[in-house]
């Protein structure tokens, strides 16, 4: 059985996430991401005090959103996590510039029921005491479909103070959706499978409202960005433990339908 602070934090269900860990070069599914902000919020406030931390893979499944007993599904989230790297820089006491690389994962474990794991030190301290934070409910983020609409989502939530996210190049904005060159080659592929159809999942499924503009050079769109509102339709408040109640009830009664 896991501790009792193995449990998920009854604070507000809402994960303040580094936009480094966020802005991944990487390729990532849409379980592994929300896998990676289960596994952060529960975390969070033992990182620096802990090496290891546990977490039930009933809890991990409901908030996530996969079948607990599909353990090959979770264990496929989590070899992911371990092999996609994070890079970031920073600056030293003089000035001089850092270098850092880490795994979203060190390592990571499953038996009897509790899925435990471990963070780098270093990405520990980075994850711990960033300079700007980004917000993840995990209640919206379950509500998602689509790995672009999760991937857009995470980017443009840290910019909703400025109201907007200044200016992507195209070329970036395929990296943060972790697109690869050979994919929608064409923008106007790009333009309606992946961002259109990623900020009306948004717009209809999350706590705020996206809308894109675009900047062109002669006729050729070089570059977007995004304008955020909140969404007054969904205002999410509910603790972490209040969302996994509901996502279980809503579970049952599914479950009833089908009988």
């Amino acid at each position: 059985m896991p501790s009792k602070k193995s449990e998920l934090s009854d604070s507000v269900g809402e994960l303040k996430k580094h936009v480094g860990a966020i802005h991944i070069r990487n390729r990532l599914s849409l379980l592994q991401r929300k896998v990676a902000n289960v596994l952060l919020l529960n975390a969070y406030e033992d990182l620096l005090s802990k090496d290891t931390h546990v977490i039930s893979v009933t809890q991990l499944a409901t908030v996530a959103g996969f079948d607990s007993k599909d353990h090959e599904v979770l264990k496929k989230a989590l070899v992911g996590l371990a092999e996609t790297a994070i890079e970031w820089n920073l600056l030293d006491a003089n000035g001089k510039d850092v270098w850092r690389v880490s795994t979203m994962l060190a390592e990571a474990e499953i038996h009897g029921g509790v899925c435990r794991y471990a963070y780098g030190r270093m990405l520990r301290e980075k994850l711990y005491n960033p300079e700007v934070y980004a917000r993840i409910n995990l209640a919206i983020q379950r509500k998602f479909s689509s790995g672009h609409a999760l991937a857009l989502y995470e980017n443009c939530s840290r910019f909703r103070a400025v109201g907007n996210t200044g200016w992507w190049e195209v070329a970036l904005f395929r990296k943060l959706m972790g697109i690869e060159e050979r994919e929608y080659s064409d923008f106007k592929d790009l333009n309606k499978r992946v961002i259109k159809a990623a900020v009306k999942q948004i717009n209809h499924q999350s706590d705020i409202q996206l809308t894109v503009e675009y900047k062109r050079k002669s006729r050729k769109i070089i570059a977007l960005r995004f304008f955020i509102e909140d969404n007054p339709q969904l205002p999410l408040t509910l603790s972490v433990k209040e969302q996994i109640m509901t996502v279980m009830g809503e579970d049952m009664l599914e479950n009833k339908s089908i009988e």
